[in-house]
């Protein structure tokens, strides 16, 4: 199977080991940097592979990468489903990806009766 990943992000996880992370968007940039953070892990830097990553970093045209720190931030709630965890029940919430954070109103995507299930499934 082949997927295209518009940007990956390199986090130092030891000596001369580089984690690498994953986002399709702006908002996936802001929930991976939040999971790391979780993890006690820092960005260093984001590489965009396609031309809509690119637009997602605000590079350049002669630019390839950017700090993290460099990328600017967007609004940002603390998930409604999950409450800030990132855990719904025995699985991660697919709100917010399992960060705890998602954008205001996100939660409208999902059907009324759908949110009320992931509510139901954490009480457990």
């Amino acid at each position: 199977m082949e997927r295209t990943i518009h940007c990956v992000g390199y986090a130092s996880v030891g000596e001369g080991q580089m984690k690498l992370i994953y986002a399709m968007s702006k908002l996936d940039i802001i929930q991976e940097r939040e999971k790391a953070r979780k993890q006690g892990l820092t960005i260093d830097y984001w590489i965009a592979q396609t031309k809509k990553g690119k637009k997602i970093l605000n590079l350049m045209p002669s630019e390839t990468f950017k700090q993290d720190s460099d990328i600017p931030s967007m609004k940002t709630v603390v998930c409604p489903v999950c409450e800030g965890d990132g855990v719904n029940g025995k699985f991660f919430c697919p709100v917010c990806n399992g960060s705890g954070i998602t954008r205001p109103g996100h939660e409208k995507n999902w059907r009324p009766w759908q949110i009320e299930g992931m509510k139901r499934e954490r009480e457990k």
